[in-house]
């Protein structure tokens, strides 16, 4: 994880260096967590869970149009199981580095409609098992590369739509699509996000 940070760290400097205009903005809101798996079984007893999410994002001009969005987002994820009686939570606590590059139809710095994709790096903190019916049987999860265990790294695939106000305010959707299995096992165990968030662009400076 540490070495990916770094990677990432280094993209968003190079990129800034390059920069017309950088800004730094917040945002937080809705997610609504799925999970796919092979397990035709599962699947249909498997179900979308809300979480919420709260981040820091930087806008950095290409050029007119194009920017390069690097978030930093403290994320619920995961999902809930139908035992027909009851149903089971199953909750992570996650660091999400979306990648974005954004396409803005009114150009940089005016406001308007945007649009964009890109790769998206997850690192699980900690998650657990919640039975609705007994908390006694609630279990933390366990995290590593023995089999049975649960992956901290996940990477997937981030689109996204939004409009900003030319005050900086913006409110956009997402849909992250895992492309990495959680699970030490046979089993797989994709995770995916919907989201929606509002948030707020810090006025930023331009480059000289």
């Amino acid at each position: 994880m540490r070495n990916a940070i770094v990677a990432v760290s280094l993209v968003i400097l190079s990129t800034s260096a390059m920069a017309q205009k950088t800004r730094l903005g917040i945002k937080s809101g809705l997610n609504i967590t799925d999970v796919t798996t092979n397990d035709k079984a599962e699947n249909e007893a498997i179900g979308p869970r809300s979480a919420f999410h709260l981040g820091l994002v930087a806008d950095i001009a290409l050029n007119d149009k194009l920017a390069f969005q690097p978030q930093l987002n403290y994320s619920g994820r995961g999902a809930q199981e139908d035992h027909m009686d009851h149903k089971d939570l199953f909750k992570f606590n996650s660091l999400e580095i979306p990648l974005n590059f954004v396409y803005k139809a009114a150009g940089n710095g005016h406001g308007g409609f945007f649009a964009g994709a890109g790769p998206n790096i997850g690192y699980n903190f900690n998650g657990k098992l919640e039975a609705t019916d007994d908390p006694t049987e609630n279990t933390d999860f366990e995290f590593g590369s023995d089999a049975g265990q649960i992956r901290r790294m996940d990477l997937g695939l981030n689109f996204l739509a939004g409009y900003e106000l030319k005050n900086g305010i913006f409110v956009s959707a997402n849909y992250t699509r895992g492309l990495s299995n959680w699970l030490n096992a046979d089993e797989k165990w994709r995770n995916n996000v919907f989201a929606v968030s509002v948030g707020y662009f810090f006025k930023g400076k331009t480059k000289k």
